[in-house]
């Protein structure tokens, strides 16, 4: 462990700082494009209930971002490739909104890169083009000999986002190819079309949201996407319910992992957690969960 953050260290530059995650995975470190499911161990209610999972990660500030406005990555330590995945914040929202999800993800075996917008108070539309820009710009950093994230990120992509980030990641799952799943959480974007996603999404809503309520959106286009793997989970709480400091993020968490560990990586391992038994203490406790849909077996 003390050997790989030395050397995540080294490779960084002046704006990357290394934060260590403990693993339970210590000694079994295989390398190449298939050892990074190997070095996930299966997961448990618990582990996946832990503010972090078993790999240890560091983040880097993106220098210059292009097509966005700011973004922080933060990745696994060890060898990769990893899934990519984009995080982006809803209307006068910034880093902050999403940024507790980003470590967790990330020491899941994900390269998390969590943006800031242009303005504040950008649209949907530019939201979901400003995914796609960081989406690009991860992959090409990824590529770039001597940055920290060199060879980390397989080219496989996922994104989440909240209110107006999440009907941006409503817009890049309909127009841009390369993102495989997505989290829209308490979504919002009007008058518009989803019908011709086919990509697995997970819908997150907010029970009291008087801004993007799920009758009003969120589960609309969940009803009209006939041809995507889906789930809804409606929550207790106001629109602030995914955000940093809201709600219960063992639970939200553990469910965000789980769906883009699932089709992200095609890893079975975390199905039980939204289609098997482990889902049902969730599923039926009023007091976490006030509706569930789904189109499991996933």
């Amino acid at each position: 462990m003390a050997v790989l953050i030395v050397l995540a260290a080294t490779l960084a530059s002046a704006l990357l700082t290394v934060s260590v995650t403990p693993t339970a995975a210590a000694g079994r470190q295989p390398t190449g494009n298939a050892s990074a499911l190997a070095r996930i161990p299966n997961p448990t209610t618990a582990s996946l209930e832990a503010t972090n999972g078993p790999l240890a990660t560091a983040t880097y500030t993106v220098p210059h971002p292009s097509g966005y406005g700011s973004g922080t990555i933060t990745y696994p330590t060890d060898d990769g490739p990893y899934p990519g995945v984009v995080l982006m914040p809803g209307y006068q929202g910034t880093q902050q909104n999403l940024q507790w999800l980003a470590p967790r993800l990330a020491s899941w075996g994900f390269v998390v890169i969590n943006v800031g917008t242009h303005t504040l108070s950008d649209d949907p539309a530019s939201r979901g083009r400003q995914i796609s820009a960081a989406g690009t710009q991860l992959l090409s950093l990824s590529s770039a000999v001597g940055n920290p994230v060199h060879g980390k990120v397989n080219g496989t992509l996922g994104a989440a986002g909240h209110s107006m980030g999440g009907g941006g990641v409503m817009v890049a799952l309909r127009d841009d190819p390369r993102f495989k799943a997505g989290v829209p959480l308490a979504p919002y974007n009007p008058n518009q079309n989803f019908s011709g996603v086919t990509d697995p999404t997970f819908f997150m809503t907010c029970q009291s949201d008087p801004v993007a309520h799920g009758n009003t959106y969120a589960l609309p286009w969940y009803n009209s996407m006939s041809q995507a793997e889906k789930l809804y989970i409606e929550v207790p709480g106001d629109h602030l319910c995914p955000m940093t400091g809201y709600g219960s993020k063992a639970k939200q968490g553990k469910w965000i992992v789980s769906f883009f560990s699932r089709w992200l990586y095609g890893d079975t391992r975390f199905s039980p957690f939204l289609c098997g038994a482990a889902r049902e203490a969730d599923k039926t406790n009023p007091s976490l969960v006030t509706r569930w849909q789904d189109t499991c077996p996933f």
